[in-house]
């Protein structure tokens, strides 16, 4: 009888363990949220190449809207239905996107949390980057892309669309541009070989 009892006890151990297990690693997690059960994508951080579009899986207990973080493009966007539920919805990032980190937040839209504290967001690493800008319609700014005191630490034309307090101070002068940098902008850590 001891037996008998000893061996049940192991038993129940044994079974309760294996049901602690399960549920430990078969725990479904949820994107950062301030209401934890809002929201659930299948990513919430992706790389994407500029010019590109990438299905996501996406479930939202409410109806919901997005707001798009830091960028540049107009063809950054999401196609989505906007209803609770659950979708793929469509990242588009625009191939002339030139923000290396853009975040998309989703937010309930059915009160009563409709405050803007609730949301989730996914995180995109957008590569590969076209750093060459489109050729701009001023002419003298133009001439900057081919100033001879161009290399590989600085551009005028960069330099000069980076920063509008040099457009309005110096113009579209690329001596003078350069003679700002290597004086000044080098110390105070501004951007002259790239668009920024």
């Amino acid at each position: 009888m001891k037996k008998m009892k000893r061996n049940a006890a192991r038993f129940v151990s044994g079974l309760l363990l294996v049901l602690m297990l399960v549920s430990v690693f078969n725990v479904k997690t949820y994107a950062a949220s301030d209401y934890p059960y809002g929201f659930d994508f299948g990513d919430t951080v992706v790389s994407m190449d500029a010019g590109s579009t990438r299905e996501v899986w996406f479930w939202s207990r409410y109806n919901y809207t997005y707001y798009i973080g830091d960028h540049t493009s107009k063809d950054t966007y999401v196609e989505c239905t906007f209803k609770k539920g659950t979708e793929n919805i469509k990242l588009h990032i625009g191939k002339d996107e030139t923000v290396k980190n853009v975040f998309f937040y989703f937010y309930i839209d059915e009160d009563p949390y409709k405050n803007g504290d609730n949301y989730a967001s996914i995180e995109v690493y957008v590569q590969n980057i076209n750093q060459t800008p489109a050729a701009p319609s001023d002419p003298a700014a133009a001439a900057l892309m081919s100033y001879s005191g161009n290399n590989s630490a600085f551009n005028a034309y960069y330099y000069y669309m980076n920063y509008a307090d040099l457009r309005t101070s110096i113009g579209a002068n690329p001596d003078a541009l350069l003679s700002h940098y290597t004086t000044f902008g080098v110390k105070e850590g501004r951007i002259a070989n790239r668009i920024k």
